[in-house]
C-alpha cells in the first residue's frame, strides 16, 4: 500500500503485490495492474456522474482496446527502471516498485491504443491485433473517435491518481503532453504525405528527408523515448544533457525500429508478424519505396507510378518484383549492419547515464523477425 497524501487528505492505492511476486516474466507482473487501473478509471467515471451504461461501455472499451498487443512500450518501463536502479544503487526493483512502474507503463499502453483507434478509423483498416478494428464494430463506428480521446484522457487520470503527491509529478505530465504533441506531427506528415482528395498518386513527396521526418515524430518519441524518459524521471535524472543525448540515441533506434518495420510489411512472414502487410497498397511513404525511388531508371519509375498504392494483387506484385531486382532485400541488411554499429558508436558516448538502458532496448529489437 502507498499512501497519497495531497492536499491534507490521505487515500491508499492497495496493488497486487502478491499476484506481481508471484508473476515469474516482467510481462506477466506488468498483466496484474491492468484491471486495477481499468477498474479506478470506471471508479471515476462513476464520481463524474456517469450512469451504468457509459460506464460498460468504456470497461468494455478498454478491455478490447488496450491490452490486446505485445506490450513491449509498457514492460520496457519495467525494464528501463530495473537498469537504472541496478546501475545507480545495486540492487534489484521491489515489488512496490515494478507496481508503480507498471501504472507508468500502463500510461504509455493506453497512449499507444489512443493512437491506434484513431489511426485505424483514419486509414480505413479492418483488422488490428488479429480482430476488427474497434471502429468497425457494428455498434461502435464514429464513436471510436471519441473513444480514442476518451484513451487518452484516462492516462492523464491514472498518472495524477498515482504519481500527482511525487514531486517530479509536473515533469512526468510535461513529458506525455509533449511526446502526443510529437506524435500527432508525425501522424500530420504521414496523412499529408499525399495530395488530400487526389487519386494521382505523386511520388516525388516520398523523399528520405520526410520519411526520417515522420519516422521520429511518430514512432520513435512514444516507442523508444517516452519509457527511457519515464525511468529517468522517476529515477531523479535532472541533467539536460542526458536527456538530449537519451533523445538522440532513441531517434536512432526508433529510425531502424520503423526500417525493420517496413521491411517485414513486404517481406515478413504473416503467420509471425501477425498481420498481412498493405504499405503498398496504402500507398504508405515506406522506406522501401524511398529506396525504390532513389535507385530506379526512368522506365522503373513509370512502373512504380502507374502500380504502387492501388488494391490489385497484380499491381503489387510489379512492385514487390521491382524490389527485388533493385536488390532492396540486400539494402536493408546493410542498412541493419550500419544502424547497430552506429548506434554503438553512439553507446561509447553515453556517460551521463548507464549505457544498460539503450543496450537493452537494442537487444529487444535487433535482427526481430516480427
Amino acid at each position: 500500500i502507498k499512501p497519497n497524501i495531497k492536499a491534507g487528505k490521505m487515500t491508499s492505492i492497495t496493488y497486487p503485490l502478491e499476484a506481481i511476486a508471484a508473476a515469474t516474466t516482467d510481462k506477466a507482473k506488468f498483466e496484474t495492474i491492468f484491471p486495477l487501473l481499468r477498474d479506478e478509471m470506471i471508479e471515476h467515471m462513476k464520481q463524474n456522474e456517469m450512469p451504468e451504461e457509459a460506464c460498460e461501455w468504456a470497461k468494455r472499451m478498454m478491455d478490447y482496446t488496450v491490452p490486446g498487443g505485445k506490450l513491449n512500450r509498457g514492460v520496457t518501463v519495467i525494464a528501463v527502471q530495473r537498469t537504472l536502479v541496478q546501475a545507480n544503487e545495486g540492487r534489484e526493483l521491489t515489488d512496490l516498485e515494478v507496481a508503480r512502474a507498471s501504472v507508468l507503463g500502463w500510461a504509455v499502453e493506453f497512449l499507444q491504443a489512443f493512437f491506434l483507434v484513431a489511426d485505424d478509423v483514419m486509414d480505413d483498416s479492418q483488422t488490428r491485433r488479429g480482430q476488427p478494428c474497434w471502429y468497425k464494430l457494428a455498434e461502435v463506428g464514429n464513436i471510436a473517435i471519441n473513444d480514442s480521446f476518451l484513451l487518452e484522457s484516462f492516462c492523464f487520470t491514472m498518472i495524477k491518481k498515482h504519481f500527482g503527491m511525487e514531486p517530479y509529478y509536473g515533469r512526468l505530465l510535461e513529458l506525455f503532453l509533449e511526446v502526443v504533441q510529437q506524435t500527432e506531427f508525425g501522424q500530420l506528415l504521414d496523412l499529408t504525405s499525399q495530395p488530400a482528395g487526389s487519386d494521382k498518386i505523386d511520388l516525388s513527396r516520398f523523399t528520405l528527408e520526410r520519411y526520417k521526418l515522420i519516422v521520429k515524430y511518430k514512432t520513435a518519441f512514444y516507442t523508444f523515448y517516452l519509457s527511457v524518459a519515464i525511468g529517468m524521471i522517476t529515477s531523479g535524472v535532472t541533467d539536460p544533457e542526458a536527456y538530449s543525448l537519451s533523445k538522440e540515441i532513441c531517434c536512432i533506434i526508433g529510425e531502424y525500429f520503423q526500417i525493420q518495420d517496413d521491411y517485414l510489411d513486404c517481406y515478413g512472414d504473416p503467420e509471425v508478424i501477425g498481420k498481412v502487410g498493405t504499405d503498398i497498397q496504402d500507398n504508405k511513404c515506406s522506406w522501401l519505396v524511398v529506396q525504390a525511388l532513389e535507385r530506379v531508371d526512368a522506365e522503373q519509375k513509370k512502373l512504380l507510378e502507374e502500380n504502387y498504392g492501388q488494391w490489385d494483387d497484380e499491381k503489387v506484385k510489379k512492385v514487390k518484383d521491382l524490389y527485388g531486382e533493385l536488390g532492396l532485400e540486400q539494402v536493408f541488411k546493410e542498412y541493419e549492419e550500419a544502424s547497430y554499429e552506429r548506434i554503438q558508436k553512439g553507446l561509447e558516448k553515453v556517460e551521463l547515464m548507464p549505457k544498460e538502458v539503450f543496450e537493452l532496448l537494442l537487444k529487444k529489437i535487433y535482427k526481430r523477425s516480427k
